[in-house]
């Protein structure tokens, strides 16, 4: 059922944000968007003759927002990145789409696991990986619309398929980030013991 995924990961992450995490300005933030994108999921509008849930908008503008703030050459950077990841985002849903025998299991699966092994080729910190994820997922869904427009072909923009495989990307980003945590925090547990032994 399309939606499932991206309505258990979201609202776990309002979940940890609102009850486990500390009281702060990046919680309360990280709670309304995680809350902001479940609102916006059920409605949509028409652009330009393109029919656009407004969760879509929201995260792709925010997104948009804070890779702004980098530096120009960062900004260069991600932007070679985006478009590598918006042009695997389009090529796997064409593949999906007119050739539909080479996918051997859920393609949202398949697609997210690709887009986070791109992300990761790109990036090494969770915050850029994420935003490159997101804007080139949003760019990508967007191109996808526009071909299938071409052959007439009805597409809402930001579909709760769309949501489920950024929700599964983002998931494992995270899985990821935790792992790579895991033996820095043991390291840092050892040191502190050593240094409370006489």
């Amino acid at each position: 059922m399309d939606g499932i995924y991206f309505y258990s990961f979201f609202w776990i992450v309002w979940v940890i944000a609102t009850f486990f995490m500390k009281k702060t300005a990046w919680r309360t933030m990280v709670a309304a968007v995680a809350l902001i994108t479940i609102i916006l999921s059920s409605v949509s509008l028409n652009i330009g003759g393109f029919q656009i849930t407004l969760s879509f908008l929201f995260l792709f503008f925010l997104s948009c927002y804070y890779a702004a703030k980098q530096s120009r050459r960062k900004l260069v950077y991600m932007a070679i990145a985006v478009l590598t990841v918006a042009f695997a985002y389009t090529s796997f849903q064409l593949l999906v789409f007119f050739d539909p025998v080479w996918i051997w299991m859920d393609h949202r699966w398949m697609l997210a696991i690709l887009l986070v092994i791109l992300c990761f080729l790109f990036y090494e910190n969770i915050q850029s990986r994420l935003l490159c994820l997101v804007i080139g997922s949003c760019q990508g869904e967007m191109l996808y619309s526009i071909i299938s427009q071409k052959i007439s072909f009805s597409y809402i923009i930001g579909s709760y398929s769309f949501l489920d495989t950024l929700s599964l990307s983002a998931c494992c980003t995270f899985i990821w980030a935790l792992v790579d945590y895991i033996p820095v925090y043991i390291d840092g547990k050892k040191q502190i013991r050593g240094t409370r032994q006489p």
